[in-house]
C-alpha cells in the first residue's frame, strides 16, 4: 500500500512538472539562445519582454528575435535536421534576392538623346543590413535605339556585381534609405557603372525599393556616313524593385 501511494505521488509530480513545462513560453533569438518563461509583453516589430523561469525579466528588440512560442514545449532543431528548409528571411545574414525595373534617359547636351528600359535579377549573400554583395543579370531594351547606338539590335544584356546596404539601421523603421552600386559590362555594348540612392519600404528582409539611378555606359554611338565611335554615355533614371 505504501509503495502504491509512493508511486502515485511520483506520478503526480512528473505529470505536474510536465504540465508546467508545457505551459512555458519560449523566445528564440537569432544568435541561437532560447529563453523560456512567461512572455509578459510584445510590442509588434519593436520588442518582447519575458519573465524567465529563474524570475529575471529580459527584454529583446524584435530584430534580434527569430520566433516566439506560446504555452507549449517546441521542437528545438538538432544536428540531424540540417536538411530541413531554412527561412533565411529571419536572419541578419544569409542569401538575398532582388528584382528591379529601371527606366532611364540619356544626358547628351549636343547629340541626340534616347530612352531605355531594363529588368534585372540580383542574388547574393547578406553579411549584415549595411553590406550585401550579389551578382546581377539583366535584359535592356533601347526604346530610341538609333539615336544613341550604332546597332540594329535594340536588346543588350548587362552582367554585373552589385554592392548595396542600408545607410541607417532598420530597427523600428519601415522606411530606410539605402545605397546600391552596379559594376560590370553589357553584352553588345561595353563597360557599365550604375550607382543608385533611394529608400526601402517594408521589413528588414522584405521590402520594396525606389531609387534615383545614374548609368554610365560605354557603347558604339552613331557617327557620320554610317560609321560609329566608341562613346561613354550618361543616363539618369528611376529604379523600382522588390528585395527579400
Amino acid at each position: 500500500m505504501k509503495r502504491f501511494i509512493l508511486m502515485l505521488f511520483m506520478a503526480i509530480v512528473v505529470v505536474t512538472a510536465n504540465a508546467q513545462e508545457q505551459e512555458l513560453d519560449y523566445v528564440f533569438l537569432k544568435n541561437g539562445t532560447v529563453v523560456k518563461g512567461m512572455i509578459e509583453n510584445v510590442e509588434e516589430n519593436i520588442s518582447v519582454t519575458i519573465r524567465s523561469v529563474n524570475g529575471e525579466v529580459y527584454s529583446y528588440p524584435m530584430i534580434e528575435v527569430n520566433r516566439l512560442a506560446y504555452g507549449k514545449k517546441p521542437v528545438i532543431p538538432t544536428e540531424s535536421s540540417k536538411g530541413d528548409y531554412v527561412d533565411y528571411t529571419n536572419y541578419q545574414q544569409g542569401f538575398w534576392c532582388a528584382v528591379e525595373l529601371q527606366g532611364a534617359y540619356s544626358c547628351h547636351l549636343k547629340n541626340d538623346n534616347g530612352a531605355l528600359t531594363e529588368l534585372d535579377i540580383v542574388g547574393g549573400y547578406r553579411f549584415n543590413e549595411f553590406f550585401r554583395l550579389g551578382l546581377g543579370l539583366g535584359a535592356r531594351y533601347y526604346i530610341e535605339n538609333d539615336k544613341i547606338r550604332h546597332s540594329d539590335i535594340k536588346w543588350s544584356f548587362p552582367i554585373f556585381l552589385n554592392l548595396r546596404g542600408n545607410i541607417i539601421p532598420s530597427e523600428h523603421r519601415t522606411v530606410v534609405p539605402f545605397y546600391s552600386v552596379d559594376l560590370g559590362g553589357t553584352v553588345r555594348d561595353g563597360f557599365m557603372v550604375r550607382p543608385t540612392i533611394g529608400v526601402r519600404l517594408g521589413d528588414p528582409r522584405s521590402a520594396f525599393t525606389v531609387g534615383i539611378t545614374y548609368l554610365g555606359q560605354s557603347l558604339k554611338a552613331p557617327a557620320a556616313e554610317g560609321k560609329y565611335k566608341r562613346d561613354y554615355t550618361s543616363f539618369v533614371g528611376l529604379k523600382i524593385g522588390y528585395e527579400f
